[in-house]
């Protein structure tokens, strides 16, 4: 059977948590009935200069990812090659880690996380660049020729599903309706770090949303202590210490 009939019945439930917080995790667990994937990222570039909004699922061996995004938003995106594509799109480009020039990068986002090579589905519009990223570990070796074909044959369907979920969130963070922009913002912390608890997710959505302690409390129907309380271990899974760090990592 072709990629192209697989398609409908592998990915419909991706397609049907498009905008939602399980959409990264559909997409992967879709694409593993087609093509062995270990780790999923999809990144929109707003710009070439600041730092991207990341999402991500795992399959296999996700230890070490909530470190490698913070350091890859930390400052180590900038030498990511995918900001060297100039196309229209949408591309499949193909990188191993033996091909990146820049040695922190290499040692932080590939080498410590055992990941061995990645294929990226690459579409830009409008000037902003969104990227599919799969990767494979060094335990599940190199996509084979014939994988890679595979991805390439549905590198437009991918595109597309990236740019609508990408296209969606954006619409509900705009919203006028606040339980649209708060779900949007918990979505995106969701796929930052999926450690984090639903009430961790409801306290940060809600100060992402600019709602102060004291009106997530009213919101939640809980005391201010336990608002605090979660806000303090989700800051501590995120690796952030205010709420100005919070806003840099989740929204830049």
């Amino acid at each position: 059977m072709t990629p192209s009939a697989q398609a409908p019945d592998a990915f419909a439930p991706a397609v049907a948590a498009l905008g939602s917080a399980a959409f990264a995790a559909e997409l992967l667990a879709a694409l593993n009935r087609i093509v062995p994937v270990d780790h999923l990222s999809l990144m929109r570039f707003e710009d070439r200069v600041r730092a991207p909004v990341i999402e991500s699922a795992v399959w296999r061996g996700g230890e070490h990812v909530a470190q490698v995004q913070r350091a890859y938003l930390g400052g180590l995106y900038r030498h990511d090659p995918n900001l060297r594509f100039a196309g229209a799109g949408p591309a499949v480009l193909r990188l191993h880690r033996d091909e990146l020039r820049d040695a922190a990068y290499r040692e932080t986002c590939y080498v410590q996380a055992g990941l061995l090579e990645r294929l990226t589905v690459a579409q830009s519009e409008a000037g902003r660049l969104v990227v599919l990223n799969l990767y494979r570990r060094v335990a599940s070796g190199a996509f084979t020729s014939p994988e890679t074909r595979l991805v390439e044959a549905l590198a437009r369907f991918l595109a597309a599903l990236a740019l609508k979920h990408v296209g969606m969130l954006g619409m509900l963070l705009r919203s006028r309706d606040r339980a649209d922009r708060v779900a949007a913002l918990a979505a995106r912390l969701h796929a930052l770090d999926g450690r984090l608890t639903r009430r961790e997710l409801d306290v940060l959505a809600r100060i992402l949303s600019g709602l102060t302690s004291e009106g997530i409390a009213l919101d939640l129907r809980v005391s201010v202590n336990t608002v605090l309380t979660y806000r303090k271990r989700a800051y501590g899974r995120l690796g952030v210490s205010s709420q100005a760090e919070l806003f840099a990592l989740c929204l830049a």
